[in-house]
């Protein structure tokens, strides 16, 4: 898989956007007919969103297709400049997350594995932003590295998921951005939420770095728009106060819940979800 990476990054640094599609979308259609398990996944988990089995397996191919494009641009990471963010990003909402930066408070971006969020996470560092991110380690150090090797070029800082808790409050302290997933729980630590009536586990680091440093979770997602275009979309900040009193734990989840459905509910068909994901 290794080789395969260092092959896309290849001719992702060679060929330009509009060719390599057609080839991701080769490579997509040709992975989900060969992965029957991944296919039902993703069928199940959409069902709570569209209601409808065929609506929902027309979505899981285009999650597929989705996601070899979001590939095409990860290994393109070093094209990402001011020139690519004019062209090809429209942004909305920067003003909540600018008006806290400008106030100096500590800010967690709350994402999920919708859209594109490597790339966004490059595009906020190109638009100035000190950022670290939390990102899981995978099994391969080769693959690890190269990933995390691709976030360094656009001055993304990684603090790998079961790290010291400490780098995540050094880089608050440091009034760096904090970004999350918070769609997913690998924790096996993650509390019990509801989303479009159903049952799943949600991660508490959002909701438990803000409490402990008093920072504001602003949510950010990345939307592909006509397969060569984005939104840049950051929403209205969830604030760790409840008149004056930090809120609890349970609240700032569910408060997150109701974001990360809102999202997901509008973009289903770009949501990478491919392992089953509702408990009940």
């Amino acid at each position: 898989m290794y080789y395969l990476f260092l092959l896309g990054k290849f001719l992702a640094l060679i060929l330009p956007r509009r060719l390599l599609y057609p080839f991701a979308f080769f490579i997509a259609r040709l992975k989900l007919f060969l992965s029957p398990r991944d296919r039902e996944n993703l069928i199940e988990n959409l069902l709570p969103i569209v209601k409808d089995k065929l609506i929902a397996k027309k979505y899981a191919y285009r999650i597929v297709e989705n996601f070899a494009y979001y590939l095409v641009d990860f290994f393109g990471f070093t094209r990402i400049n001011a020139y690519f963010i004019k062209k090809y990003v429209r942004i909305e909402g920067e003003e909540h997350l600018y008006d806290l930066v400008s106030r100096d408070r500590r800010v967690i971006l709350l994402a999920a594995h919708l859209g594109n969020y490597e790339l966004g996470a490059a595009i906020i560092s190109k638009l100035g932003y000190r950022l670290s991110v939390v990102a899981l380690s995978h099994r391969d150090e080769k693959i690890n590295n190269f990933f995390n090797v691709q976030r360094n070029l656009s001055g993304v800082e990684v603090i790998p998921t079961g790290s010291q808790i400490k780098n995540c409050f050094r880089a608050l302290d440091e009034k760096r951005l904090l970004a999350l997933l918070g769609d997913r729980n690998f924790s096996g630590k993650g509390k019990k939420a509801k989303m479009f009536g159903r049952a799943c586990f949600l991660p508490r680091g959002a909701a438990f770095f803000a409490r402990k440093t008093k920072s504001h979770i602003v949510p950010v997602f990345l939307i592909r728009e006509n397969k060569r275009f984005y939104r840049l979309i950051f929403g209205t900040a969830v604030s760790p106060y409840d008149n004056e009193k930090i809120k609890t734990e349970d609240a700032i989840i569910k408060e997150c819940a109701v974001i990360l459905e809102r999202g997901i509910s509008q973009y289903p068909d770009q949501w990478y979800m491919f392992e089953k994901y509702w408990v009940d």
